[in-house]
């Protein structure tokens, strides 16, 4: 189990046929056009893979149709997102035969456990299969908080390696970074936030928008760890605008429209999300065109 996620995973979509069906040709052409533009690795059936609107046995042949075109190239991060651990467990054992390198596991949500409960959630998990955890803290979703003290008592858990984190106060970041960074790696979990948690000390992040430009994400997060600070700067302003455009109601089916601006349809998301309104897509597209622009320069420099 010695592995850690860092560097840029991207939160990859799930791509559907018209007839509402995974796509698993769209798909192995997304994953090679990730790995071709230098991410360090891929996460598969998560919020943006719409892993609430796959079924088991759909959610079961992406994580296989993912390892089987990854190859070992980088490693597969696998959503294990329901609210009840039992389908959790199930997912995690599915993962782990399958091939995958690790399983995000958000805290069981809806029915609102007690911190204790939480606790157990996440070592029952870990004890149904070999397979290395990433908590993944997103109260906006869930409702509940991973916070700093259940934070220290989830780094008790061997399995738990990482933590894709969504709070919005850096300073709530910092102190988890600080509290258990040595133990357990905070990723950034919010696009708009890699930057700054990165001169934090994260050692990464899992984005949704590296769907669209993943060169952007390596290339501000190798600035970062150069100390070119002024590079990671322009791509983080660069990226705002397509994040503000992107990630509203209905995700992920705006970033699903958008894939056709890059030359990578992957069809529409599943009801009941909608797709993008045309003034999303016109800011997304003049977003897309000022980043390549960017990309280019922080290229040559």
């Amino acid at each position: 189990m010695n592995y850690t996620p860092n560097g840029i995973y991207t939160a990859v979509v799930t791509p559907f046929t018209a007839q509402d069906e995974f796509d698993e040709d769209a798909f192995r052409r997304v994953i090679n056009f990730q790995i071709d533009s230098g991410i360090h690795g891929l996460l598969v059936i998560g919020g943006s893979g719409e892993f609430v609107s796959l079924t088991p046995s759909e959610r079961q042949r992406v994580v296989e149709v993912a390892v089987d075109q990854t190859a070992d190239r980088v490693p597969v991060l696998v959503g294990a997102l329901a609210p009840g651990t039992r389908e959790v467990q199930e997912t995690a054992r599915q993962a782990d035969k399958a091939g995958a390198s690790a399983v995000l596991v958000l805290p069981s949500y809806y029915i609102k456990a007690s911190p204790q409960g939480i606790f157990e959630h996440f070592a029952r998990v870990a004890d149904s299969s070999s397979l290395p955890i990433v908590a993944y803290n997103n109260a906006g979703r869930t409702g509940i908080n991973l916070d700093v003290a259940l934070l220290e008592k989830l780094a008790t858990i061997s399995s738990i390696v990482s933590l894709k984190e969504c709070e919005r106060d850096l300073g709530v970041v910092a102190a988890k970074i600080a509290a258990v960074g040595e133990r357990i790696a905070i990723l950034s979990g919010d696009d708009d936030l890699g930057f700054p948690t990165f001169l934090l000390g994260s050692p990464g992040g899992i984005f949704m928008s590296a769907n669209l430009v993943p060169a952007l994400h390596r290339k501000l997060f190798d600035a970062v760890k150069k100390g070119d600070i002024h590079s990671a700067r322009e791509a983080h302003y660069a990226l705002l605008p397509l994040v503000e455009a992107l990630y509203t109601a209905n995700h992920p089916g705006p970033l699903k429209n958008a894939m056709d601006f890059i030359g990578y349809p992957v069809g529409a998301a599943r009801a009941p999300l909608q797709g993008a309104e045309t003034e999303q897509l016109e800011l997304a597209k003049k977003a897309l065109d000022h980043i390549a622009e960017i990309t280019i320069r922080l290229s040559n420099s």
